[in-house]
């Protein structure tokens, strides 16, 4: 049973997240031939806040960017 776990910051629509979960899903049934029905994928979703890349809050990135 493959376990998928991904770690998203938050702020992505359902549909959105739907979409990546089944593409996932898709990509590891092609990749190693497990059934679909043993894989699991979720998405632990973070605050803009808590993540920092290169020294900048994602949130303070996503404020200035249109």
């Amino acid at each position: 049973m493959p376990l998928v776990q991904v770690h998203l910051a938050a702020g992505r629509t359902a549909e959105e997240k739907r979409a990546l979960l089944s593409l996932v899903t898709e990509a590891v049934h092609a990749a190693i031939g497990a059934p679909v029905e043993s894989i699991r994928v979720w998405i632990d979703e973070f605050p803009a806040e808590d993540y920092m890349a290169g020294g900048e809050l994602l949130a303070d990135k996503r404020a200035r960017t249109p």
